[in-house]
């Protein structure tokens, strides 16, 4: 459950923010966006265990649901009616330029000590936020092409990143992987026959990887002899959603297999997602993929991503998403061709 960590950022965020050691916390206010993937419920519920021996113990949560809206450029600033639609509900037309809906952050704190309250306005994620920019910035002045690839188990995700690691060894390309594991580090194995640097990233239990074992995991590499960086996420289309790893690229999959109407269900991931790679295209007429149906769900939720079809068996749309990841050349029109090609 991520709501677990992100009440232990919350209590952080407030108890670093405490203008005396000794005052005592009576309620935080949280702005929290529909985008953001919290589940107030359980957020509720991990407030209460976080805040146990802290100052924030007995204090109440309060949440302030904070609606998506986008920037229409024929309409304007506009509110969506549902996370899983993103069509301007004036004039019909499709908008990614989200400009609100994404928040998660600290609005309030009241302090029982002449019931002052204090507005800190700083996001829960500050520190995960921080040190990602950090290493975004790194990565930049280095010139690693950074991806974070987020999926649910047995999307085919590990078979399509071997598939692309050894294309890119095959090009004279120096690439690495990062892979996030509950256990076990039978990815990062498979992974290493690509002839590309790995390392595993086990959670131990943890739904997410977040941007401090990204940068523990880094230690020792040559950033400015890489040229490309995977970073294999935990298995799960819910809890990876909110922690920038210092990526410039969010890779978003999904498999024929899991079904055509899985972005609509997931809307805050493939909303958040650069590109969604469909993958197993292989399997496409076993089951029964519905492709145009499929197509219009990712563009529902996530109007500007790029839309890569893949098969790792058949090498079908390795080279095109590599390009991507590098943003070699026209992207666009290999984005086009592709989805030409695999059906």
């Amino acid at each position: 459950m991520h709501e677990l960590s992100i009440a232990h950022a919350v209590v952080t965020t407030v108890t670093n923010a405490l203008p005396d050691p000794g005052a005592r916390v009576t309620e935080v206010r949280l702005r929290i966006g529909r985008l953001s993937g919290v589940v107030a419920p359980a957020l509720h519920f991990a407030f209460d265990v976080a805040c146990a021996g802290t100052a924030l113990e007995g204090s109440e949560l309060v949440i302030e649901d904070v609606a998506v809206r986008i920037n229409c450029p024929t309409c304007g600033e506009q509110e969506l009616r549902s996370i899983r639609d993103f069509h301007c509900p004036r004039c019909g037309q499709l908008c990614g330029d989200v400009v609100a809906g994404k928040e998660l952050e600290v609005a309030s704190v009241t302090f029982d000590e002449h019931d002052s309250r204090e507005a800190l306005e700083e996001g829960v994620l500050a520190k995960n936020d921080l040190l990602a920019d950090g290493l975004r910035g790194w990565f930049t002045v280095n010139g690693v092409n950074v991806s974070n690839w987020v999926s649910s188990p047995g999307s085919g995700k590990t078979a399509l990143l071997e598939s692309l690691l050894t294309a890119a060894v095959g090009r004279g390309l120096s690439a690495a992987a990062l892979v996030g594991d509950c256990a076990t580090d039978n990815d990062a194995v498979r992974l290493s026959r690509s002839g590309a640097r790995v390392r595993q990233i086990i959670t131990d239990g943890m739904c997410h990887l977040e941007s401090d074992m990204v940068s523990a995991h880094l230690d020792g590499w040559d950033m400015t002899a890489l040229d490309l960086l995977v970073i294999e996420n935990v298995g799960n289309l819910v809890c990876p959603t909110g922690y920038d790893l210092g990526e410039d690229t969010r890779v978003a999959l999904l498999s024929v297999v899991e079904g055509e109407d899985k972005p609509l269900k997931y809307p805050q991931l493939f909303n958040s997602a650069d590109v969604v790679v469909i993958t197993k295209t292989d399997l496409a007429v076993a089951a029964e993929w519905d492709r145009e149906a499929a197509l219009a769900a990712i563009r529902q939720t996530s109007p500007e991503a790029l839309i890569i079809e893949t098969s790792a068996r058949k090498g079908i749309g390795v080279q095109a998403l590599l390009d991507v990841l590098l943003d070699s050349g026209d992207t666009h029109d290999r984005f086009i061709t592709q989805l030409q090609e695999a059906t």
